[in-house]
């Protein structure tokens, strides 16, 4: 009802609830009704009740009995609001409301209900619109509320459209209810925000939406790169508790105020049930570390650490007493202290032993509506066939971002799906060159899944960039450009050095190894190598010089194979490009072996067994030592150096068995190509005694005439 001053005390109780004609088993009670006032000069005067007509023109009520049991008449009235083209009466509805149903006066009731067409509640226990009842008036009838919902707290909807699955009385749920806000932010700061949300106790002119919030100064028009919108709008961070209360003491089940400090009615209106407690009465059993530091921004992150666990204790409030000397508790308890240390304890109570590194009060503190962790949305989906089996949703998007470019032309707009940006400001930055920073546990991008098969899926086409980060580049799947050494990045990371003249460059890349113009895979090679200061993010990876790589199946030659290739061999033998192991097993190699510490080359047996192959060791002389790993063998001698006057040449010593391994008769070798001082098996040849044809075999050589000669110098016969 519109505020009206009254000239004279004329006072009238609307009667407009009950018919005519109910009785007392159905009609409200009258407890609460005034038939007399006293006015200001004392006197007693009776209420004139007044009672309006129903939707058929009968009075809702006509008489009425008055406390001493006697029967009176009810005035019946119908206020008018105007007078139509024929001078007849204008209704001015209900109360506060014209007669085309619009609100023409100020609403003071804690809930606006409505009966709606089409909609199968009355309105009755499900209000369109409520903002609750007081903050301590749960349990009364026409303000209780759900004990997790803020009784502060603004309700839209809570109706539903058809028919309803339960009964009118009980239609509660809102299913069917939706909000739809149709908007153009066109300005900056709150103007900038279809919806705008913040978590605070300030005031809205101290809490605005940080959009272009540097525009206030019309000067920083050249500095702001956008001028900035939104649909929607968050913005929280550490607030303050609602409200702090010092010096307390504790029960198992409470806290208790200060003797002659209790909490004013402000504060008691504030507190309701299921609010968060925080103290700042520590547990020992809780380990905890110094993990903060003033480092510059620049300290390897393997050797910070995480916040440390909470060894405070906290609760969530019940009640309060209506004298504000106590607030009543769920129990105590120190967060995640069952794997801290401090397991749940019932009927534990806060200790006196206060925190010095969060706060410092110096004495006991609750701190009332007090979260330890925000965010900006936390979105809850699930999954359940089992309790909704009807239900034919069998894909589900946690966020999806549809973003359409529609541009006429490329390179009209730039879009960006998802930016996460932090920033260092503030104390944060204390002067030039430092950057605080939060723990080194702290992420951009959190993604946890025990049971997910990808964490993160890109589809790009293949020009474009799968990632592409300062450090870490990934491009798209496109092949090399159609050429003989033509090459594709298929993955690089970059680190500096300490100095920073040059860039360490760890690349992926292939490379079209032929001249083909139709390549298959067996004309591209892929390689994986350091390149030393290569151009920031190179798709073509021909930019930056080249060290060693890992080359797989370099040119045809080593097809199925791989190479270990040096900055300066693959310019030689394009076959043998460096260490190489073919396809087949065999080893190729473009330089020298050089075996350090006198490290022997050992070859296994055919049957496998490594422990009687043969080895060919090198010692501190130059020499080769061979033999077996059964005997020992014997050596080759290559000493390059003089022994005195003598100059050694190669020479065999040590050699308990010689074997040819070729039974060759004197004729096959006489047939044979052979030079001056050759030594040869001699299959047939004659020994002392031995009569010509029944020769039993010897060794010969051949001297400096040609003539084969056995060890006695006789010439060789068979």
């Amino acid at each position: 009802m519109s505020n009206r001053i009254f000239k004279h005390a004329f006072i009238i109780i609307f009667l407009s609830s009950v018919p005519l004609g109910v009785t007392k088993a159905n009609a409200a009670t009258s407890d609460n009704i005034i038939e007399n006032y006293k006015d200001s000069n004392g006197k007693i005067r009776p209420i004139t009740m007044e009672a309006k007509l129903d939707s058929s023109n009968v009075p809702v009520v006509e008489n009425y009995k008055d406390n001493n049991g006697k029967w009176k008449e009810v005035l019946i009235t119908q206020q008018i609001c105007g007078l139509d083209e024929n001078s007849h009466p204008i209704s001015c509805g209900s109360d506060g409301v014209d007669s085309s149903g619009n609100i023409n006066s100020p609403i003071y009731s804690p809930m606006v209900n409505s009966t709606v067409a089409n909609l199968t509640s009355t309105g009755v226990n499900t209000p369109i619109l409520s903002i609750g009842g007081k903050q301590s008036s749960y349990a009364l009838p026409g303000q209780n509320s759900d004990p997790y919902v803020p009784p502060h707290a603004l309700w839209l909807g809570s109706q539903r459209a058809g028919a309803s699955t339960s009964s009118v009385a009980t239609d509660n749920l809102g299913t069917g209810s939706s909000i739809v806000l149709r908007g153009r932010p066109d300005g900056f700061m709150d103007l900038g925000c279809l919806t705008c949300t913040v978590t605070t106790n300030k005031s809205v002119f101290d809490t605005r939406a940080g959009l272009s919030t540097n525009l206030t100064s019309a000067s920083n028009i050249a500095n702001d790169p956008s001028f900035d919108t939104v649909v929607h709008y968050d913005q929280t961070g550490n607030d303050e508790p609602v409200i702090v209360v010092k010096g307390v003491t504790y029960d198992a089940t409470h806290i208790f105020l200060p003797s002659g400090s209790p909490l004013d009615t402000q504060q008691i209106a504030r507190i309701h049930p299921n609010m968060y407690i925080t103290t700042n009465s520590i547990s020992s059993d809780v380990s905890q570390q110094n993990n903060t530091t003033t480092d510059s921004g620049l300290q390897n992150p393997s050797v910070g650490g995480s916040i440390n666990n909470h060894n405070y204790f906290v609760s969530t409030v019940s009640s309060v007493s209506p004298d504000g000397k106590s607030i009543t508790v769920n129990g105590w308890g120190i967060m995640n202290g069952n794997n801290t240390g401090h397991p749940w304890k019932t009927n534990d109570i806060p200790t006196s032993n206060y925190d010095t590194v969060r706060n410092n009060f110096g004495q006991a503190v609750a701190m009332i509506g007090s979260p330890t962790q925000t965010g900006g949305r936390n979105l809850y989906m699930t999954f359940d066939p089992v309790a909704n089996p009807d239900s034919l949703i069998d894909y589900l998007n946690g966020d999806e971002l549809d973003l359409h470019y529609n541009g006429d032309k490329s390179n009209e707009a730039t879009m960006r799906g998802i930016v996460i940006a932090f920033d260092c400001e503030g104390s944060a930055a204390p002067s030039s060159g430092v950057c605080y920073h939060p723990t080194y546990d702290s992420v951009g991008l959190e993604i946890n899944g025990n049971n997910l098969p990808n964490g993160i899926k890109n589809t790009v086409s293949g020009w474009a960039n799968e990632y592409k980060g300062y450090n870490f580049y990934i491009p798209g799947s496109e092949a090399p450009s159609l050429g003989k050494n033509n090459s594709h990045t298929s993955f690089e990371t970059r680190t500096p050095t300490s100095i920073g003249t040059n860039v360490l460059v760890t690349r992926s890349w292939v490379t079209q190894n032929d001249a083909a113009t139709s390549p298959i895979w067996s004309d591209y090679q892929v390689n994986l190598g350091l390149v030393i200061d290569g151009k920031q993010w190179d798709s073509s990876a021909n930019t930056g010089t080249n060290m060693g790589m890992i080359s797989f199946n370099f040119n045809s030659a080593n097809l199925g194979g791989v190479c270990l290739i040096g900055n300066n061999t693959a310019s030689g033998d394009s076959n043998a490009p460096g260490l190489c192991v073919r396809g087949n097993g065999d080893v190729w190699s473009a330089g020298a072996f050089r075996l350090a510490n006198n490290s022997p080359l050992m070859g296994a047996s055919s049957s496998g067994n490594n422990g009687i192959g043969a080895t060919l060791a090198p010692d501190d002389s130059g020499n080769w030592n061979v033999g077996t790993q059964v005997s020992g063998g014997g050596n080759i001698k290559g000493v390059n150096t003089y022994f005195g006057t003598v100059l050694q040449v190669p020479y065999i010593e040590g050699v308990s068995l010689i074997r040819t391994g070729t039974n060759q008769s004197l004729d096959d070798i006489k047939n044979s190509s052979h030079e001056v001082s050759d030594r040869v098996w001699c299959n047939d040849c004659l020994n002392v005694d031995q009569a010509a044809g029944g020769g039993s075999g010897r060794w010969i050589f051949m001297d400096n005439k040609n003539t084969w000669r056995s060890d006695d110098g006789a010439v060789a016969a068979h």
